[in-house]
């Protein structure tokens, strides 16, 4: 039996059904938490965008139409809130300092150095994507974390193709040439 897709289960819980939120809310909590934190990098204020979006999502039910693919309209929700947070509080993209806990699960051959190493890269390329004008660092995350193409991206800015396009390109070589920097 094939799982029901993500418009299937926002129609269900438009009908009502509690269980279709959990399954859709399961789908996508980790990867919005971390669109969240790592464009705003401060755990209280992502957490409260991520409750305020799945409130937005709960609140929108009534009115949800399949126009889009649901992950779609979940991202450009997130976007739109996040904006709305960036033009409340008229803050610079990089007046938080980064949250540097990693969570690291056990390994079965674990290994210190290993670990450290790991450890050292990813915080290497977190402060490179941190570093990202908002633009770029945004279209980077939505496409490699919350995986969305980047059409989909286009479309969920309201921007063309070729302008996404250029912000990834542009993302990529700036990360390139930063962590080449660091090594």
């Amino acid at each position: 039996m094939t799982e029901p897709s993500d418009e299937e289960l926002m129609l269900a819980f438009k009908q009502n059904k509690a269980q279709a939120f959990d399954v859709l809310y399961a789908r996508y909590k980790d990867a919005l938490y971390r669109y969240f934190l790592r464009n705003l990098k401060n755990e209280a204020t992502s957490q409260e965008l991520f409750q305020d979006l799945w409130m937005k999502v709960i609140n929108s039910k009534e009115n949800y139409q399949v126009k889009a693919q649901f992950k779609t309209w979940l991202y450009t929700l997130a976007h739109n809130r996040l904006v709305d947070w960036y033009r409340r509080n008229t803050l610079e993209q990089n007046a938080f300092e980064e949250n540097t806990a990693d969570d690291v699960d056990g390994v079965i051959n674990w290994n210190p150095e290993d670990e450290l190493q790991t450890m050292r890269l990813s915080k290497e390329i977190k402060n490179a994507v941190s570093k990202l004008p908002f633009v770029q660092r945004e279209v980077f995350l939505l496409h490699n974390d919350a995986l969305l193409s980047l059409p989909q991206i286009a479309k969920m800015l309201g921007e063309g193709i070729e302008k996404i396009k250029s912000r990834y390109r542009y993302a990529l070589s700036k990360l390139r040439s930063d962590l080449e920097r660091m090594r």
